[in-house]
This record gives structure tokens, C-alpha cells and sequence, in this order.
């Protein structure tokens, strides 16, 4: 009896069923089509804000990729992540560190969500070759959603919020990962419980970033 490869049976699924672009909602069978693909522009290099040492975004938060993200984060689109993420490995190239670890959410967030959208992100980028995956940072207390504060309140709103949970200190060198970068008071935060918990730098990846302001929606 015949029995069809999961790459051929996927095939056949997206031929029925055609996905639908996150980008432009056309019925173009990508996740991330190539049209709204070549809408994307880069974000330029930029100095890290206090408290972390490096920080890289891929493109600028903008037009479509504005679309796709919001599918991901509250359309609940988790497969959207995998298009996203490969771009986002694609732009970043060879990541030198000891491990990637996600920017977690807090488990009420986690638990309406379904998924921490930044661990997705995370996951294609150690399958492009990345760095190890590295669980252990926890969100210890729910904030406000940094897009609904000023941008001066943002450092006091996560202060504290996270902690290494691990009876073993981290790695040394770090990179975190998130789909959006506003101020990087988060990634900050993040960064300063990684630091109290032995690790020695902590750079910082992201998705998007505003070049107009950091107003977007996280």
C-alpha cells in the first residue's frame, strides 16, 4: 500500500487548502508571501540601550509585517511564526553565543495565548544552525502592556519581573529573542536577571522595531 511522505501529504494539503498570507490576507499559499516579502526593509544598526551589550533588529516594524505579527500574537496563528522566524534567521546570519533564550511571558499570558510567540521565533532560529535553545528565564510577576505606557514607565513596569528559576547558573554569553523591540526595557530587565544569575554579557535579537517611534503594540 502506497503511503504518502509527510512532505508530499503537507504538498497536497496546501494545494487544497491554500494558506493565507499574515501579510496582505490573499490566498496565496505562503504564510509570508513573496510579495510582502519584498516589502520588508532592514532596520539600521543602532547603539544598545542601557543594559544590554549588543542588540540587532531585522526589519522595520511596518506595512505588512505589521499584519503578520498581530496575526501571530492575536490571531493566535502560531504557524505564521515559521515564516517569520526563517526570515528573521535569514537576515541575522551566524549567531555566536552560548545559548538563545526567548523572552518569556507571564503563565496568564502564556495560558490565553497558547504559545510565547518569541520562543517560536527562537525555535527556527536554532534550527537555521543557531545557538542552543535555553529555557530558565521566567516572567515572576504579570505587567501592563508596555505599549500602553509612557516610555519613561516602561523600566519601572518590568523591573524585577523576571528570574533565572534553574539550580544551575546559565551560560556565559546570551542572546535573548523577541518579535517586537521598543525601548529594550524588557530585553533590560531580562538581561539584569540573567546577569544576577551568573551570566557574564546578554545581547538581544528581535523581529521589528518602529523607525518612526515606540509606540507600536507588543
Amino acid at each position: 500500500m502506497y503511503h504518502a511522505t509527510p512532505a508530499i501529504f503537507n504538498r497536497l494539503l496546501n494545494w487544497l487548502f491554500p494558506d493565507r498570507c499574515a501579510g496582505c490576507r490573499q490566498l496565496t499559499g505562503d504564510l509570508f508571501c513573496a510579495a510582502c516579502r519584498k516589502q520588508l526593509r532592514p532596520f539600521p544598526p543602532f547603539p544598545p540601550p542601557a543594559g544590554l551589550d549588543g542588540a540587532w533588529v531585522a526589519f522595520r516594524y511596518e506595512g505588512a509585517l505589521i499584519s503578520a505579527i498581530h496575526q501571530l500574537k492575536y490571531g493566535r496563528r502560531r504557524r505564521v511564526a515559521h515564516a517569520l522566524g526563517d526570515l528573521l534567521a535569514a537576515a541575522a546570519g551566524p549567531l555566536v553565543a552560548d545559548a538563545l533564550i526567548a523572552v518569556p511571558l507571564h503563565h496568564d499570558r502564556l495560558r490565553e495565548r497558547g504559545f510565547n510567540q518569541a520562543a517560536e521565533l527562537a525555535g527556527r532560529l536554532r534550527q537555521a544552525g543557531g545557538p542552543p535553545l535555553l529555557e530558565g528565564l521566567v516572567r515572576i510577576r504579570s505587567t501592563q502592556h508596555q505599549a500602553r505606557l509612557a516610555a519613561n514607565a516602561r523600566a519601572a513596569n518590568v523591573t524585577g519581573a523576571f528570574a533565572w528559576n534553574r539550580p544551575t547558573p546559565p551560560p556565559p554569553h546570551l542572546i535573548l529573542v523577541d518579535d517586537v523591540f521598543t525601548t529594550g526595557a524588557t530585553l533590560a530587565a531580562c538581561a539584569t536577571a540573567l546577569r544576577a544569575a551568573g551570566a557574564r554579557s546578554v545581547g538581544a535579537i528581535a523581529l521589528a522595531r518602529s523607525l518612526i517611534d515606540d509606540s507600536v503594540v507588543q
